[in-house]
């Protein structure tokens, strides 16, 4: 109805279209969201960044319908159509979305490589892993990880602004990454939720990969590293519980407003009274999150108070000496007065 009273209304095009592929109808999305081109062209400089929406949303909705066909490593040409549009949005903007479309796309192109299995691409034993695509090679092997800039946020951005909080393999790497980075309680945190998604039938996308592959990188392989295990347990149980509550009450609060008659597109004050999600605080370790970064902040205090005990106890040899020595040269004085 809004489009028909104003087809330049161009976010019409993108709410209709994202309701439709978060409803799982992704082919109805890229019909939904295709006159918006045309609108696009017409407006010129007056439509924005439209034309950067436009794209990142058309390969987001390409990439998702390949994806809900069963990910069939024998027809690409979604991904294929995903990978041209998402790289298209990110020529026209490539700091949009905490640069997520970067890491979307080099996503897109592991799913594309036939060759993303090989062992020289692989993390612990035989598991295929997209920081492949970003990482200098040797680097995830090898640990000497120097993350290209914006990687990080790049991944949590795929978490919060899509569905790759149910990937196997964005959170995967974003624990692999965290591991290799040291900020082993977070990546510990990536491995308990790994659990979760691997007990609930959730498998790495990529063709080449085997029914059981990510079986290897569960929680335990990521908690090795942690220095005190417990303090993360108890968090992650926490804030998984927490985010249970919050997504609950939020999708009721949403549904009571729908109910009402309201709309999120067109009532300004929809989310008001919307609840607050109530994060516990985590674990902060010393220097860090935790893991090797507490371990080392207690090598460095352990050293510098050794340190510390050895120039006190020096400098007490030191003093003890200068005094005697003080001592010995008044006596010397004092007898040659006398005399």
């Amino acid at each position: 109805d809004r489009l028909a009273e104003n087809p330049d209304r161009l976010e019409s095009y993108d709410d209709i279209a994202v309701s439709l592929d978060r409803l799982g109808d992704s082919a109805g999305a890229i019909e939904a969201i295709g006159p918006k081109l045309a609108v696009i062209e017409r407006l010129g400089d007056a439509a924005g960044d439209h034309l950067y929406r436009y794209h990142a949303n058309l390969g987001t909705f390409y990439a998702h319908k390949w994806v809900r066909a069963g990910a069939d490593g024998t027809d690409m040409a979604d991904l294929e159509l995903a990978r041209e549009y998402i790289a298209k949005a990110i020529e026209i903007n490539p700091d949009a979305h905490f640069g997520r479309e970067y890491v979307q796309l080099a996503v897109i192109e592991w799913l594309l490589d036939p060759e993303a299995g090989s062992e020289d691409r692989q993390w612990m034993g035989r598991y295929p892993t997209f920081l492949s695509e970003l990482l200098p090679e040797g680097e995830i092997q090898g640990y000497s990880i120097k993350a290209p800039e914006g990687l990080e946020k790049g991944l949590v951005g795929l978490i919060v602004l899509g569905n790759a909080w149910e990937s196997v393999d964005v959170i995967s790497a974003l624990g692999i990454l965290m591991q290799a980075k040291n900020h082993s309680s977070l990546a510990a945190i990536c491995g308990l939720r790994l659990d979760e998604l691997l007990e609930e039938g959730h498998v790495s996308l990529h063709p080449t990969a085997k029914p059981d592959d990510g079986t290897e990188l569960r929680s335990e392989v990521f908690l090795m590293t942690v220095v005190s295990k417990s303090p993360v347990l108890s968090y992650y149980k926490r804030a998984r519980a927490e985010a249970k509550k919050y997504r609950d009450s939020y999708s009721d609060f949403v549904s009571k407003q729908v109910e009402a008659g309201k709309h999120p597109d067109t009532d300004p004050d929809f989310f008001d009274r919307a609840p607050k999600a109530r994060v516990p605080k985590m674990p902060n370790g010393w220097f860090g999150y935790g893991g090797y970064q507490a371990l080392a902040a207690q090598a460095v205090s352990l050293i510098a108070v050794i340190t510390l005990l050895v120039f006190l106890l020096v400098a007490k040899r030191v003093v003890k000496k200068r005094k005697r020595s003080l001592a010995g040269s008044d006596g010397d004085a004092a007898g040659s007065v006398q005399l």
